[in-house]
């Protein structure tokens, strides 16, 4: 049987790069990794999204500006794990 191809959602789509307890730990990542992979991550902004998972407790996702065009997010995202980067698609 044929694989189904993979689909790519339609609509902005923003790339989540960590998950950290407070906000002023995910601006200082994004500090960071924006320090270090400046090709890859120079032009966009980023903005700790609150993220309350119940007895997890509250964690704020490091996610980019959005991005209109998917197919774009989800190759900077592949580009960002050849630099051993973590990331996800957050719709």
């Amino acid at each position: 049987a044929a694989v189904p191809a993979k689909s790519v959602p339609a609509g902005p789509v923003r790339i989540q790069l960590a998950s950290l307890r407070t906000p002023e730990a995910a601006k200082e990542e994004w500090g960071r990794l924006k320090r270090e992979h400046p090709e890859l991550l120079g032009s966009l902004t980023a903005i700790a999204v609150k993220a309350d998972l119940g007895d997890k407790g509250v964690w704020y996702r490091v996610q980019t500006q959005a991005f209109d065009n998917a197919a774009a997010a989800e190759r900077l995202c592949a580009d960002l794990k050849k630099q051993n980067i973590g990331c996800s698609l957050a719709h």
